[in-house]
């Protein structure tokens, strides 16, 4: 009899486990992926997440404030990034990935080959050398998948930098375009007007519904020609209060607001989230839409 009892408590634990993994496995499955725009004061970080698989853009340039906000997206038991992007080795977009690095578990890291000569990058290096973190470089081709069918790809820099050592960073900003369903999302670092031409000439698809707008709203980013090809309905500035660089620039947001652009803005409602997931159990339409926090 205490035989039989001990067998019907495994086959009921047994019962219990199933349904509890086939529970994770379904909510993996429909899992909605969202986009954060972090905020980090003068700088950039976004993250992507869907179920377990986490994309982190640039770190902005507090470690500690990093790490409490991705604290309030990542689950507490979920200690692992998948993917880091270094869009340009600035302070303000890596100053905070070191703590990131040494307190989560990186699949890999995505970078260019362009250097710099601060501190702060030699200290990010070695502690990616130190952690024997995968490098991927971080050029037109390269794309990484989520598990529902979105795509981010690299659209930018074209191929490997040759002038690694150039002083303006900038020139080789990181631009990624995430693909969901038939949303996008253009991610554009501090990409520079100087480089539009090359980008516009390279025949890719710029076209997104969500623009991440370079360089803090820079006036030497965001041009006329860039946001024709792109023709956003929303637009996200990262940026800082009472920033010292008087970003957002007002000829940029006129050029927005004269496209009938939404703009949201980091200073103004702290983190910005995107939520992308079917409108309808039965519906295959994935919308993604900005959620008020």
């Amino acid at each position: 009899m205490r035989n039989r009892k001990f067998f019907f408590s495994i086959l009921i634990g047994l019962a219990v486990l199933a349904i509890i993994l086939s529970f994770i496995i379904l909510r993996s499955q429909n899992e909605l992926l969202s986009v954060v725009f972090l905020d980090v004061g003068q700088g950039d970080a976004i993250l992507i997440s869907q179920g377990s698989q986490q994309v982190l853009i640039d770190g902005g340039k507090d470690g500690k404030m990093l790490l409490e906000k991705l604290g309030k997206y990542i689950p507490f038991w979920d200690r692992k990034i998948e993917t880091v992007i270094e869009t340009h080795p600035d302070q303000d977009h890596i100053g905070g990935l070191i703590e990131v690095l040494q307190t989560y578990q990186i699949g890999s890291v995505l970078e260019t080959k362009m250097q710099n000569d601060s501190q702060t990058f030699k200290k990010l290096e070695e502690t990616i050398a130190s952690k024997q973190i995968e490098k991927i470089e971080a050029k037109k081709g390269v794309a990484l998948n989520f598990s529902a069918g979105a795509k981010l790809e690299i659209l930018y820099p074209l191929e490997t930098v040759i002038n690694a050592n150039s002083k303006d960073t900038n020139l080789a900003s990181v631009v990624a375009k995430l693909t969901v369903g038939e949303n996008s999302f253009l991610l554009t670092g501090d990409f520079p007007t100087t480089q539009d031409a090359q980008l516009l000439a390279s025949g890719q698809n710029l076209s997104a519904n969500f623009l991440k707008v370079a360089h803090h709203g820079s006036k030497y980013a965001t041009s006329d020609g860039l946001l024709n090809a792109i023709k956003p309905n929303e637009a996200i500035i990262s940026v800082g209060k009472k920033n010292s660089y008087g970003h957002p620039n007002p000829e940029v947001l006129q050029r927005l607001l004269s496209r009938k652009v939404k703009i949201f803005r980091t200073d103004e409602v702290g983190d910005i989230v995107y939520e992308c997931q079917k409108e309808k159990l039965t519906d295959a339409e994935i919308v993604c839409q900005h959620k008020s926090i």
